[in-house]
């Protein structure tokens, strides 16, 4: 990594002092919100609130007011902007002329609106003698957020986030997101750590209509980070394709890297968004696939799965399990009818059923009934376990009781069919030793166990068993039939074992595919440099 991409994106992430242009004292506003963000959340270099609307007097958040940049009489780092495009470009000579190096233009209405944001964007081009002068992030973008620790750590760590929207509930993590779109550091960004509790971030970039610095100088800085491991990039156009290759195939040597796409405007009608969104100008569609294809970079098709890869890739790197190579599963399941649909899912995505060895055979024999053997194939149905470990338990009860109360009766916990010892011990406990400890399986795909919460309901069953099997070095994938309530709760518990939870049974092959295709990437572009 060169120095000179080191100290240009280093004063975006840490600057010694931060100018907020169109500051406000109106809690609504933008500019109050990115100062309070700032503040809030630990930010420790000064704050310089501009806004020639406010006398010297004003204060927000403990800062004074100026009129002008050149008003500060400390040096600025970094000035963020959230002002009307067209007084930009006046702002910008000042900014220049006040030795500031780095900004962040918020402000939207440049090349997306057409001929009269062309020439703003030129003017400043030309202010900045090609951004030699001034670097700058955006416009039409959000910021940029760096996190130095979770929202609720004694030590208030924050960390540095620029954006309008204000952030809580978030954790420091292995990921980052490189985005042309700002929702993603916006608006949305509290849901994503809502939805997935247990993924942190480490970095997160609008990059919006990239006058500047693009997708690359951030991904460039972000691969020599060894705190990050997953990469998820939302972009609309490629600013330099040859060099996005080149830095995707550079994360291939590195041994926990992972970098996932979504590429919008692949389409006619989608390139006419994307357009309107950033300014993107339209790609052809082959070029795309070609790019996407040289860079070896996992693609996602949407948010949703883009969101779904990052936490899978993270919970693979912190838990340090083995990726997967030739696509071979096992799944245990409480229902024929949902091996069956399963299994047609499974091949969709390339994954397949070996055959148990003896050792694994003999095991899985040992807790199911005469009449119902299970396959020789690793798709095991728990039902007849259920229902003969119920039987043992059954006589076992008979034959040990005192009082015909306690034949009929017991509490929920001893009524549990998976908890019912039967003449190997626990049922699930030998399934999924038999399981993992089968050489030809890479992951195990199992559903969650419905049920009350607490007395012997999942929360109660899981946490043992999730201690257990987080113990084995292969993924192990969980779904729900259906959303209910307690999902979140469950989410959590899961994922405190770095063990990911779907809701939806294509995600789950869909997810184990695409570590598959991972480990052969990485394999493939080893060999090519």
């Amino acid at each position: 990594m060169s120095n000179s991409v080191i100290k240009i994106v280093d004063l975006f992430y840490n600057p010694k002092s931060v100018a907020v242009i169109g500051a406000s004292k109106v809690p609504m506003k933008g500019g109050n919100r990115i100062v309070t963000n700032l503040h809030s959340n630990g930010y420790k270099g000064q704050i310089y609130p501009v806004n020639p609307n406010y006398t010297e007097e004003d204060e927000l958040c403990g800062f004074k007011f100026k009129k002008s940049v050149l008003d500060i009489e400390g040096d600025v780092d970094l000035a963020i902007f959230y002002v009307n495009n067209r007084i930009v470009t006046d702002i910008i000579k000042d900014c220049v002329k006040k030795g500031i190096k780095a900004a962040i233009i918020q402000s939207a209405g440049f090349e997306e609106v057409g001929v009269e944001g062309l020439k703003l964007r030129d003017e400043i081009a030309t202010i900045t003698d090609n951004f030699s002068k001034l670097h700058i992030v955006g416009p039409n973008c959000m910021g940029i957020s760096r996190f130095d620790g979770d929202y609720d750590d004694k030590e208030k760590k924050g960390g540095f986030f620029t954006g309008q929207f204000t952030l809580t509930n978030y954790k420091r993590g292995n990921a980052a997101i490189i985005t042309q779109s700002g929702f993603l550091n916006g608006g949305i960004a509290p849901l994503i750590f809502h939805q997935y509790p247990n993924l942190g971030f480490r970095y997160i970039v609008s990059i919006g209509n990239k006058m500047d610095l693009g997708e690359n100088e951030f991904l460039e800085y972000i691969l020599e980070d060894d705190t990050v491991n997953v990469i998820a990039i939302y972009l609309e156009s490629f600013k330099d394709p040859r060099k996005f290759i080149s830095l995707c195939r550079k994360a291939k040597q590195l041994p926990k890297k992972t970098i996932i796409l979504l590429k919008g405007g692949k389409t006619s009608q989608g390139m006419k968004a994307a357009s309107s969104h950033t300014g993107a100008l339209a790609e052809n569609e082959k070029l795309i696939d070609a790019i996407i294809k040289q860079a070896g970079v996992i693609q996602a098709d949407n948010f949703f799965e883009m969101f779904q890869f990052l936490r899978t890739f993270s919970m693979m790197y912190k838990s340090g399990k083995q990726f997967p190579r030739e696509g071979n599963i096992a799944l245990v399941v409480g229902s024929g009818g949902m091996g069956t649909v399963m299994g047609d899912i499974a091949m969709k995505y390339g994954l397949k059923f070996p055959e148990f060895g003896e050792h694994s055979y003999n095991i899985l024999k040992s807790v199911f009934p005469d009449w119902m053997p299970p396959n020789r194939f690793a798709l095991v149905d728990v039902w007849p376990t259920m229902e003969k470990a119920m039987m043992d338990a059954a006589k076992k009860a008979k034959s040990t009781a005192k009082k015909s109360t306690e034949k009929t009766s017991g509490n929920e916990k001893n009524r549990n069919p998976f908890r019912m010892m039967g003449s190997s011990g626990n049922v699930m406990e030998v399934i999924q030793r038999a399981v993992l400890e089968e050489p030809k399986i890479e992951g195990l795909f199992t559903s969650m166990p419905g049920g009350p919460r607490g007395n012997g309901g999942p929360i109660d069953f899981m946490k043992p068993m999730l201690e257990r099997i987080a113990q084995y070095p292969k993924p192990i994938f969980f779904y729900s039939v259906m959303e209910s309530e307690g999902t979140l709760e469950m989410l959590r518990l899961y994922g405190e074992y770095n063990i990911p939870l779907f809701s939806r049974t294509e995600d789950v092959a869909k997810n184990f595919a695409v570590l598959v295709q991972e480990t052969k990437n990485k394999e493939k572009f080893s060999k090519i440099l």
